[in-house]
Protein backbone atom coordinates (compact mmCIF):
# COMPACT_ATOMS: atom_id res chain seq x y z
CA UNK A 1 0.00 0.00 0.00
CA UNK A 2 1.25 2.90 -1.18
CA UNK A 3 1.39 6.77 0.67
CA UNK A 4 0.59 9.94 -0.39
CA UNK A 5 2.25 12.43 1.32
CA UNK A 6 0.68 16.17 -0.20
CA UNK A 7 0.07 19.47 1.05
CA UNK A 8 -3.63 20.33 1.87
CA UNK A 9 -5.72 22.06 -0.84
CA UNK A 10 -6.67 25.92 -0.75
CA UNK A 11 -9.85 26.08 -2.75
CA UNK A 12 -9.24 29.47 -2.80
CA UNK A 13 -5.51 29.03 -4.98
CA UNK A 14 -5.45 29.50 -8.44
CA UNK A 15 -8.84 28.33 -8.81
CA UNK A 16 -9.37 30.09 -12.64
CA UNK A 17 -6.12 28.96 -14.24
CA UNK A 18 -6.77 25.79 -12.90
CA UNK A 19 -10.22 25.06 -13.49
CA UNK A 20 -9.89 23.51 -17.60
CA UNK A 21 -7.19 21.49 -16.08
CA UNK A 22 -9.03 20.54 -13.01
CA UNK A 23 -11.84 19.16 -15.73
CA UNK A 24 -9.30 17.48 -17.79
CA UNK A 25 -7.71 15.61 -14.93
CA UNK A 26 -11.20 14.48 -13.35
CA UNK A 27 -12.11 12.34 -16.35
CA UNK A 28 -8.67 10.88 -16.31
CA UNK A 29 -9.38 9.69 -12.83
CA UNK A 30 -12.46 8.36 -12.98
CA UNK A 31 -11.53 5.78 -16.24
CA UNK A 32 -8.50 5.43 -13.68
CA UNK A 33 -10.30 4.53 -10.66
CA UNK A 34 -13.73 2.76 -11.99
CA UNK A 35 -11.34 -0.45 -12.83
CA UNK A 36 -10.41 -0.62 -9.53
CA UNK A 37 -13.86 -0.22 -7.99
CA UNK A 38 -12.28 2.26 -4.80
CA UNK A 39 -14.97 4.63 -5.13
CA UNK A 40 -16.90 3.25 -2.36
CA UNK A 41 -13.92 2.01 -0.38
CA UNK A 42 -13.39 2.82 3.07
CA UNK A 43 -10.13 2.65 5.08
CA UNK A 44 -8.72 -0.73 6.61
CA UNK A 45 -7.43 -0.30 10.06
CA UNK A 46 -3.81 -1.40 9.99
CA UNK A 47 -2.35 -1.97 13.75
CA UNK A 48 1.25 -1.58 12.47
CA UNK A 49 2.74 1.01 10.51
CA UNK A 50 3.91 -0.35 6.80
CA UNK A 51 6.91 0.38 4.94
CA UNK A 52 7.95 -0.04 1.16
CA UNK A 53 11.14 -1.11 0.28
CA UNK A 54 13.06 0.18 -2.72
CA UNK A 55 16.35 -0.34 -4.01
CA UNK A 56 18.39 2.58 -5.11
CA UNK A 57 21.73 0.38 -5.64
CA UNK A 58 23.63 -2.80 -6.27
CA UNK A 59 27.06 -2.72 -4.82
CA UNK A 60 29.21 -5.55 -5.99
CA UNK A 61 30.64 -6.14 -2.37
CA UNK A 62 29.19 -5.82 1.04
CA UNK A 63 28.46 -2.77 2.65
CA UNK A 64 29.79 -2.22 5.82
CA UNK A 65 28.89 1.09 7.15
CA UNK A 66 26.48 3.92 6.55
CA UNK A 67 26.16 7.66 7.15
CA UNK A 68 24.01 10.10 6.50
CA UNK A 69 24.26 14.20 6.36
CA UNK A 70 25.11 17.01 4.21
CA UNK A 71 28.69 17.17 2.85
CA UNK A 72 28.39 17.65 -0.92
CA UNK A 73 27.60 21.16 -1.29
CA UNK A 74 27.15 20.32 -4.91
CA UNK A 75 23.88 18.81 -4.21
CA UNK A 76 20.76 20.42 -2.14
CA UNK A 77 20.06 18.22 1.05
CA UNK A 78 21.19 15.42 2.56
CA UNK A 79 23.34 12.81 0.98
CA UNK A 80 24.43 9.20 2.07
CA UNK A 81 27.64 7.70 2.15
CA UNK A 82 28.69 3.69 2.46
CA UNK A 83 31.85 1.86 2.81
CA UNK A 84 32.31 -0.91 0.01
CA UNK A 85 34.28 -3.82 0.95
CA UNK A 86 37.93 -2.29 0.04
CA UNK A 87 37.25 0.12 2.09
CA UNK A 88 36.26 3.01 -0.63
CA UNK A 89 33.79 5.60 -0.12
CA UNK A 90 30.96 6.28 -2.09
CA UNK A 91 27.96 8.83 -2.10
CA UNK A 92 24.91 8.45 -2.93
CA UNK A 93 22.73 11.64 -3.87
CA UNK A 94 18.74 11.86 -4.05
CA UNK A 95 18.52 12.95 -7.35
CA UNK A 96 14.91 12.26 -8.67
CA UNK A 97 13.99 10.11 -10.62
CA UNK A 98 17.52 8.03 -9.33
CA UNK A 99 20.53 8.08 -7.23
CA UNK A 100 23.11 9.79 -8.32
CA UNK A 101 26.45 7.35 -7.42
CA UNK A 102 29.50 9.27 -6.94
CA UNK A 103 33.25 7.17 -5.28
CA UNK A 104 34.49 9.79 -2.90
CA UNK A 105 37.25 7.40 -1.96
CA UNK A 106 39.40 5.07 -3.22
CA UNK A 107 40.45 1.89 -0.63
CA UNK A 108 43.63 0.90 -0.17
CA UNK A 109 43.13 -2.75 2.02
CA UNK A 110 40.64 -5.08 2.10
CA UNK A 111 37.85 -4.92 4.82
CA UNK A 112 35.24 -7.58 6.83
CA UNK A 113 32.34 -6.31 9.65
CA UNK A 114 34.08 -7.94 12.21
CA UNK A 115 37.04 -4.69 11.90
CA UNK A 116 34.33 -2.49 12.56
CA UNK A 117 33.85 0.18 9.53
CA UNK A 118 32.45 3.15 10.45
CA UNK A 119 31.51 6.27 8.66
CA UNK A 120 31.01 9.69 10.24
CA UNK A 121 29.64 13.20 9.18
CA UNK A 122 30.82 16.53 10.76
CA UNK A 123 32.84 19.47 10.27
CA UNK A 124 35.97 18.61 11.37
CA UNK A 125 38.13 20.31 8.92
CA UNK A 126 38.07 24.47 9.01
CA UNK A 127 39.93 24.40 5.26
CA UNK A 128 36.76 23.86 3.66
CA UNK A 129 33.45 24.71 3.91
CA UNK A 130 30.78 22.08 5.53
CA UNK A 131 30.63 19.11 6.76
CA UNK A 132 33.38 16.34 6.00
CA UNK A 133 33.11 12.60 5.71
CA UNK A 134 35.25 10.36 8.41
CA UNK A 135 35.29 6.76 7.55
CA UNK A 136 37.71 4.09 9.73
CA UNK A 137 37.98 0.90 7.68
CA UNK A 138 40.50 -1.67 6.68
CA UNK A 139 42.73 -4.45 7.41
CA UNK A 140 46.48 -3.44 8.10
CA UNK A 141 46.31 -1.03 7.81
CA UNK A 142 43.32 0.47 9.08
CA UNK A 143 43.04 3.85 7.92
CA UNK A 144 41.25 6.96 9.24
CA UNK A 145 40.21 9.31 6.08
CA UNK A 146 38.59 12.77 6.65
CA UNK A 147 37.07 13.39 3.44
CA UNK A 148 36.25 16.18 1.21
CA UNK A 149 35.54 18.87 -1.39
CA UNK A 150 37.99 20.61 -3.07
CA UNK A 151 36.28 23.34 -5.29
CA UNK A 152 39.02 23.11 -7.90
CA UNK A 153 40.51 19.31 -7.58
CA UNK A 154 37.25 17.40 -6.50
CA UNK A 155 37.47 14.93 -3.47
CA UNK A 156 40.25 14.49 -1.91
CA UNK A 157 41.41 12.97 1.95
CA UNK A 158 43.84 13.26 4.40
CA UNK A 159 45.30 10.18 6.18
CA UNK A 160 45.26 10.79 10.38
CA UNK A 161 45.83 7.84 11.26
CA UNK A 162 47.50 4.45 9.70
CA UNK A 163 47.72 0.67 12.47
CA UNK A 164 50.93 -0.26 10.82
CA UNK A 165 53.09 -1.63 13.31
CA UNK A 166 50.55 -1.46 15.86
CA UNK A 167 48.52 -4.87 18.06
CA UNK A 168 45.83 -4.93 18.36
CA UNK A 169 41.97 -3.59 16.46
CA UNK A 170 40.11 -0.14 15.56
CA UNK A 171 36.65 -0.28 17.01
CA UNK A 172 36.01 2.61 14.83
CA UNK A 173 35.77 6.81 14.84
CA UNK A 174 33.03 8.86 15.41
CA UNK A 175 32.43 12.65 14.51
CA UNK A 176 30.46 15.23 16.82
CA UNK A 177 31.81 17.96 19.31
CA UNK A 178 34.16 15.67 21.27
CA UNK A 179 35.95 18.70 22.68
CA UNK A 180 34.42 22.38 23.45
CA UNK A 181 38.03 23.91 23.20
CA UNK A 182 38.12 23.77 19.96
CA UNK A 183 36.17 25.31 17.25
CA UNK A 184 34.08 22.80 15.09
CA UNK A 185 33.73 19.13 15.48
CA UNK A 186 36.41 16.25 16.22
CA UNK A 187 36.93 13.04 15.41
CA UNK A 188 36.93 10.28 18.13
CA UNK A 189 38.87 6.88 17.63
CA UNK A 190 38.86 3.73 19.66
CA UNK A 191 41.61 1.40 19.72
CA UNK A 192 42.18 -1.85 21.50
CA UNK A 193 45.88 -2.66 22.04
CA UNK A 194 47.37 -5.64 24.39
CA UNK A 195 45.96 -7.03 27.82
CA UNK A 196 42.31 -5.96 26.69
CA UNK A 197 43.07 -1.69 27.00
CA UNK A 198 41.47 0.20 24.70
CA UNK A 199 42.80 3.14 24.21
CA UNK A 200 40.57 6.73 22.85
CA UNK A 201 42.00 9.47 21.09
CA UNK A 202 40.82 13.03 20.39
CA UNK A 203 41.88 13.94 16.62
CA UNK A 204 41.43 17.70 15.96
CA UNK A 205 41.96 19.75 13.46
CA UNK A 206 43.68 23.54 14.34
CA UNK A 207 45.12 25.66 11.35
CA UNK A 208 45.85 22.78 8.66
CA UNK A 209 47.27 20.67 11.52
CA UNK A 210 46.31 17.68 13.48
CA UNK A 211 46.61 16.97 17.02
CA UNK A 212 45.84 14.54 19.17
CA UNK A 213 45.14 13.79 22.70
CA UNK A 214 44.67 10.91 24.61
CA UNK A 215 41.26 11.12 26.44
CA UNK A 216 40.51 7.45 27.42
CA UNK A 217 42.65 4.15 28.62
CA UNK A 218 40.49 1.36 30.60
CA UNK A 219 38.78 -1.86 29.30
CA UNK A 220 37.89 -2.68 25.47
CA UNK A 221 35.72 -0.16 24.29
CA UNK A 222 33.59 -0.47 21.25
CA UNK A 223 31.51 2.78 20.61
CA UNK A 224 31.12 6.44 21.56
CA UNK A 225 28.93 9.46 21.00
CA UNK A 226 28.32 12.70 22.48
CA UNK A 227 25.48 14.47 23.55
CA UNK A 228 23.37 16.26 26.37
CA UNK A 229 22.31 13.07 28.82
CA UNK A 230 23.49 14.57 32.06
CA UNK A 231 21.02 17.49 33.38
CA UNK A 232 23.47 18.39 36.26
CA UNK A 233 26.43 18.98 34.04
CA UNK A 234 26.24 21.91 32.14
CA UNK A 235 26.92 20.90 28.25
CA UNK A 236 27.35 18.04 26.83
CA UNK A 237 28.52 14.77 27.76
CA UNK A 238 30.74 11.73 26.25
CA UNK A 239 29.47 8.00 26.77
CA UNK A 240 32.00 5.14 25.87
CA UNK A 241 30.46 1.57 26.55
CA UNK A 242 31.82 -1.72 25.27
CA UNK A 243 33.26 -5.29 27.73
CA UNK A 244 33.37 -3.44 30.62
CA UNK A 245 31.43 -1.15 32.03
CA UNK A 246 29.75 1.92 30.25
CA UNK A 247 31.36 5.54 31.03
CA UNK A 248 30.43 8.66 31.27
CA UNK A 249 33.03 11.18 30.21
CA UNK A 250 33.39 15.01 30.62
CA UNK A 251 35.27 17.24 28.32
CA UNK A 252 37.84 19.24 29.89
CA UNK A 253 36.71 22.77 29.72
CA UNK A 254 40.33 24.24 30.78
CA UNK A 255 44.05 22.96 29.22
CA UNK A 256 44.30 19.98 31.96
CA UNK A 257 46.72 17.35 30.48
CA UNK A 258 45.89 13.59 31.04
CA UNK A 259 42.87 11.53 30.76
CA UNK A 260 39.56 13.36 30.59
CA UNK A 261 37.26 12.55 33.79
CA UNK A 262 35.06 9.73 33.80
CA UNK A 263 32.77 8.15 36.10
CA UNK A 264 31.00 4.56 35.45
CA UNK A 265 26.99 5.04 34.70
CA UNK A 266 26.48 1.25 34.92
CA UNK A 267 27.35 -2.44 34.22
CA UNK A 268 26.11 -5.66 34.14
CA UNK A 269 27.95 -9.32 34.35
CA UNK A 270 25.97 -9.87 30.66
CA UNK A 271 25.15 -6.34 29.24
CA UNK A 272 27.81 -4.79 25.99
CA UNK A 273 27.27 -2.68 24.64
CA UNK A 274 28.79 -2.91 20.87
CA UNK A 275 26.76 0.62 19.56
CA UNK A 276 25.80 3.69 21.02
CA UNK A 277 23.29 6.56 20.29
CA UNK A 278 21.87 9.56 22.27
CA UNK A 279 18.73 10.82 21.78
CA UNK A 280 15.21 12.19 23.06
CA UNK A 281 13.63 8.83 22.64
CA UNK A 282 11.59 8.25 25.49
CA UNK A 283 8.61 11.27 25.78
CA UNK A 284 8.40 10.54 29.43
CA UNK A 285 11.90 11.13 30.27
CA UNK A 286 13.09 14.93 30.68
CA UNK A 287 16.15 15.21 28.05
CA UNK A 288 18.10 12.62 26.08
CA UNK A 289 18.12 8.94 27.06
CA UNK A 290 21.09 6.57 25.96
CA UNK A 291 20.97 3.83 23.64
CA UNK A 292 22.37 0.81 22.95
CA UNK A 293 22.48 -2.31 20.49
CA UNK A 294 23.73 -4.59 22.58
CA UNK A 295 26.94 -7.28 21.51
CA UNK A 296 25.73 -10.59 22.69
CA UNK A 297 22.42 -10.94 23.15
CA UNK A 298 20.87 -9.25 20.35
CA UNK A 299 19.17 -6.52 22.44
CA UNK A 300 18.45 -2.67 22.13
CA UNK A 301 18.24 -1.34 25.74
CA UNK A 302 18.19 2.23 26.94
CA UNK A 303 19.91 3.98 30.27
CA UNK A 304 19.02 7.12 31.73
CA UNK A 305 19.61 8.21 34.88
CA UNK A 306 18.24 7.38 38.25
CA UNK A 307 18.17 9.26 41.56
CA UNK A 308 21.61 8.80 42.66
CA UNK A 309 22.87 10.18 39.24
CA UNK A 310 24.04 6.50 37.75
CA UNK A 311 22.26 4.74 35.23
CA UNK A 312 19.65 2.08 35.44
CA UNK A 313 19.20 -0.06 32.12
CA UNK A 314 15.98 -1.48 30.02
CA UNK A 315 15.81 -3.41 27.59
CA UNK A 316 13.29 -2.23 25.18
CA UNK A 317 13.50 -5.29 22.73
CA UNK A 318 15.06 -8.60 21.96
CA UNK A 319 15.76 -9.35 18.09
CA UNK A 320 15.69 -12.44 16.48
CA UNK A 321 19.33 -13.36 16.20
CA UNK A 322 21.29 -15.19 18.86
CA UNK A 323 24.29 -12.58 18.09
CA UNK A 324 25.12 -8.80 18.18
CA UNK A 325 22.46 -5.97 17.31
CA UNK A 326 24.62 -4.96 14.24
CA UNK A 327 23.99 -1.54 14.23
CA UNK A 328 20.92 0.56 15.70
CA UNK A 329 19.89 4.55 14.38
CA UNK A 330 16.99 7.11 15.98
CA UNK A 331 14.84 9.08 13.65
CA UNK A 332 11.49 10.72 13.04
CA UNK A 333 10.23 7.75 10.66
CA UNK A 334 6.63 8.37 12.28
CA UNK A 335 6.41 12.43 12.30
CA UNK A 336 2.14 11.50 13.69
CA UNK A 337 3.99 10.30 16.61
CA UNK A 338 5.47 11.55 19.98
CA UNK A 339 9.17 11.05 20.31
CA UNK A 340 11.32 9.67 17.95
CA UNK A 341 12.11 5.83 16.52
CA UNK A 342 14.61 3.65 17.35
CA UNK A 343 15.83 1.19 14.45
CA UNK A 344 18.34 -1.92 14.40
CA UNK A 345 19.25 -4.57 12.09
CA UNK A 346 20.98 -7.92 12.60
CA UNK A 347 22.43 -11.00 11.41
CA UNK A 348 19.09 -12.32 10.19
CA UNK A 349 18.68 -9.39 8.06
CA UNK A 350 15.51 -7.99 10.01
CA UNK A 351 14.96 -4.65 9.86
CA UNK A 352 13.48 -3.36 13.54
CA UNK A 353 11.05 -0.97 14.88
CA UNK A 354 10.74 -0.24 18.31
CA UNK A 355 8.94 2.72 19.51
CA UNK A 356 7.37 4.22 22.95
CA UNK A 357 3.38 4.07 23.19
CA UNK A 358 1.81 5.44 25.76
CA UNK A 359 3.36 3.30 29.40
CA UNK A 360 4.93 0.59 26.98
CA UNK A 361 7.67 0.10 25.19
CA UNK A 362 6.25 -1.36 21.08
CA UNK A 363 8.50 -3.47 18.53
CA UNK A 364 7.89 -5.17 14.90
CA UNK A 365 9.93 -6.30 12.10
CA UNK A 366 9.26 -3.61 9.19
CA UNK A 367 11.35 -5.57 6.47
CA UNK A 368 13.57 -8.70 6.08
CA UNK A 369 16.58 -8.95 3.59
CA UNK A 370 17.92 -12.33 3.15
CA UNK A 371 21.10 -12.15 3.82
CA UNK A 372 22.50 -10.13 6.94
CA UNK A 373 22.22 -6.80 7.39
CA UNK A 374 25.53 -4.63 8.74
CA UNK A 375 24.11 -0.90 8.77
CA UNK A 376 21.02 1.70 9.37
CA UNK A 377 20.70 5.31 9.23
CA UNK A 378 17.28 7.54 9.35
CA UNK A 379 17.23 10.69 7.48
CA UNK A 380 14.74 13.29 5.62
CA UNK A 381 16.63 12.06 2.72
CA UNK A 382 13.33 13.20 0.36
CA UNK A 383 12.25 16.59 2.01
CA UNK A 384 9.04 16.69 -0.21
CA UNK A 385 7.96 13.40 2.00
CA UNK A 386 6.67 13.92 5.50
CA UNK A 387 9.10 12.25 8.70
CA UNK A 388 12.61 10.48 7.89
CA UNK A 389 12.96 7.53 5.48
CA UNK A 390 15.67 4.65 6.32
CA UNK A 391 18.72 3.29 4.45
CA UNK A 392 19.75 -0.49 5.46
CA UNK A 393 22.52 -1.93 4.08
CA UNK A 394 24.79 -5.20 4.37
CA UNK A 395 26.02 -8.71 2.99
CA UNK A 396 24.19 -8.78 -0.67
CA UNK A 397 25.53 -5.06 -1.20
CA UNK A 398 21.77 -4.34 -1.68
CA UNK A 399 20.92 -0.57 -0.21
CA UNK A 400 17.34 -0.50 0.73
CA UNK A 401 15.39 2.65 1.02
CA UNK A 402 12.60 2.38 3.42
CA UNK A 403 9.79 4.29 3.26
CA UNK A 404 6.25 4.37 5.84
CA UNK A 405 3.72 3.50 3.68
CA UNK A 406 0.08 3.73 5.56
CA UNK A 407 -0.76 3.35 8.88
CA UNK A 408 -3.96 3.71 10.58
CA UNK A 409 -2.98 4.00 13.96
CA UNK A 410 -0.81 7.10 13.36
CA UNK A 411 -3.32 8.72 11.07
CA UNK A 412 -6.06 11.07 11.91
CA UNK A 413 -5.38 14.62 10.14
CA UNK A 414 -7.17 13.75 7.05
CA UNK A 415 -8.00 10.85 4.27
CA UNK A 416 -6.87 10.48 0.31
CA UNK A 417 -9.50 12.69 -1.22
CA UNK A 418 -11.22 14.87 -4.14
CA UNK A 419 -8.83 17.71 -1.90
CA UNK A 420 -5.66 16.14 -3.13
CA UNK A 421 -7.10 15.43 -5.87
CA UNK A 422 -7.61 19.04 -6.95
CA UNK A 423 -4.04 19.64 -5.85
CA UNK A 424 -3.05 16.74 -8.05
CA UNK A 425 -5.00 18.40 -10.86
CA UNK A 426 -3.40 21.88 -9.85
CA UNK A 427 0.23 20.86 -11.25
CA UNK A 428 -0.89 18.67 -13.91
CA UNK A 429 1.57 18.08 -16.15
CA UNK A 430 4.13 20.02 -13.89
CA UNK A 431 7.49 19.57 -12.13
CA UNK A 432 5.77 20.16 -8.83
CA UNK A 433 8.02 17.86 -5.87
CA UNK A 434 4.83 17.73 -3.23
CA UNK A 435 2.56 16.30 -6.01
CA UNK A 436 5.55 13.90 -7.43
CA UNK A 437 4.05 10.71 -5.50
CA UNK A 438 4.34 8.38 -8.29
CA UNK A 439 6.19 6.12 -8.56
CA UNK A 440 6.25 5.87 -4.80
CA UNK A 441 8.73 7.37 -3.18
CA UNK A 442 10.94 9.77 -5.27
CA UNK A 443 8.73 9.90 -8.41
CA UNK A 444 9.60 10.41 -11.90
CA UNK A 445 9.99 14.19 -12.25
CA UNK A 446 6.74 15.22 -13.48
CA UNK A 447 2.59 14.99 -12.22
CA UNK A 448 1.05 12.36 -14.63
CA UNK A 449 -1.08 9.58 -14.44
CA UNK A 450 2.08 7.67 -12.38
CA UNK A 451 0.96 9.88 -9.62
CA UNK A 452 -2.82 9.44 -10.66
CA UNK A 453 -2.92 5.66 -9.93
CA UNK A 454 -1.17 5.78 -6.27
CA UNK A 455 -3.81 8.33 -5.51
CA UNK A 456 -6.54 6.09 -6.76
CA UNK A 457 -5.46 2.91 -5.20
CA UNK A 458 -4.92 5.10 -1.82
CA UNK A 459 -8.11 6.78 -2.04
CA UNK A 460 -10.42 7.42 1.21
CA UNK A 461 -7.10 6.24 2.99
CA UNK A 462 -5.65 7.70 5.99
CA UNK A 463 -2.53 10.06 4.80
CA UNK A 464 0.22 11.75 6.72
CA UNK A 465 -0.17 15.50 5.61
CA UNK A 466 1.99 18.34 5.13
CA UNK A 467 1.70 21.66 5.76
Amino acid sequence: MFLLVMKRYSCMRRRTESHLKYRKVLILFFSVSLPFGILGQTSSAAEQPEFMATQIHEANTPVFGLAGGEFDTAHDGIEAAFIASDGSVFELSPNVPSWQLTQLYKGVSPVDWFRRETLSIGDVHSGYAGNEVISCAGTYPTLINVIFHDPCLGWLHETIFDNNGFVGQDWGARAGDYDPRQPGDEIFHIYEGVLDMSVGTVFSEVNGIWQEEIAYMAEVAFDSAVGDFNQVYPGAEIVITGEGPTYEMLPPHSNSVGLWPSRVIWSTSTGTGLVVKIADVDPCIPGNEIVYGMAFDNQITMSCANALGYHDLYVLFTGDGTNAMLDIAIGDVLPMSDGLEILGVDDTGSVYLVRRIEDTWQSQVIWQDPNSLYAIIAGDFLPTRSGDEILVAGESGTITLLTLTFTDNLAGDGKVNFQDFAELANYWQQSEPSADIGPWPIGDGIVNMLDLAVLTEDWLQAAYWVE
